[in-house]
């Protein structure tokens, strides 16, 4: 237990504005475990002091380095499709520990059984992903964001539920999970600057792209893409990724948006990144 001079003194330092002084008592509060967050807890439900600002920067910071020590955990081991929604979430809490995973998964699973509603089952493939993108992106509004792209929103899931905004790999995401819901043969594909959709079953093969509305792509689509960004296509480039695939690259994304625009607020995902790609080619 902290002594009451401890206590004091810690208010005191919290008081300061200085961000250095908050990042040395970060490492102090980190060392002091549980007690250290009883404390800064306890200080926040007391009345306003010239303390709560730096006592909640430290809390915040403290549950992003916790959250991305359970990231990293989960990276060591992630391994089957049925990972990418927890992956998701555990990558969401680094940057907003204290979202609720549970009412976002519900969120997601009220829009599959919207569709499922809509659905016959008698459908084509093509059909089917016309009904799919007639309630993801026209009823629901989901869309690329072409304005602001390099935002780190765009990337987590729980932004892109409530803003209905994302990138190709996070709409390509959700595309999925909402598709493996409905037991939709989807899988995602690693496009070399751009990432897909890629419906195949014994009817058809065909690729979706969830930033452009769903549009419908054919191999030579994509291979055509690649050679007009003047990026190198393989045969290995329509490929499905795998759930370790798509987190080191969701991961790498976060870790290049904001070292470019915010270095202030990289967040630790050196570790993930390096556990998810550990062995790999």
């Amino acid at each position: 237990m902290l002594r009451e001079a401890d206590r004091l003194a810690l208010v005191k330092l919290l008081t300061d504005d200085d961000p250095t002084v908050w990042r040395l008592l970060e490492e102090r509060f980190a060392v002091m475990g549980q007690d250290g967050r009883d404390f800064l807890d306890d200080l926040l439900q007391t009345p306003e002091t010239g303390a709560h600002r730096g006592a909640q920067w430290i809390k915040r910071s403290l549950q992003e380095r916790e959250a991305a020590e359970a990231l990293a955990q989960f990276c060591a081991i992630c391994d089957s499709p049925a990972d990418l929604s927890r992956g998701c979430w555990f990558l969401a809490k680094t940057r907003y520990p204290e979202l609720d995973a549970t009412a976002y998964e519900a969120r997601v699973a009220e829009m599959a059984q919207e569709l499922r509603a809509r659905l016959t089952g008698r459908e084509t493939p093509r059909g089917t992903i016309e009904v799919v993108n007639r309630h993801l992106f026209g009823t629901l509004g989901f869309r690329g964001n072409k304005r602001d792209y390099y935002d780190p929103d765009n990337s987590y899931l729980n932004r892109v539920l409530d803003r209905r905004l994302g990138i190709p790999i996070s709409l390509s995401v959700l595309y999925l999970l909402v598709g493996r819901r409905l037991h939709l043969p989807l899988s995602g594909v690693n496009l070399p600057g751009h990432f897909v959709i890629q419906w195949q079953s014994r009817l058809a093969k065909f690729f979706i792209d969830p930033f452009n509305e769903g549009r419908v792509l054919t191999e030579a689509d994509c291979r055509e893409y690649c050679t007009q960004m003047g990026l190198k296509f393989r045969s290995s480039s329509l490929s499905a990724a795998s759930t370790r695939q798509i987190m080191t690259r969701l991961c790498r994304n976060l870790h290049a948006i904001y070292t470019a625009n915010d270095p202030s607020r990289v967040p630790p995902l050196e570790r993930a990144i390096a556990l998810l790609t550990a062995g790999a080619d």
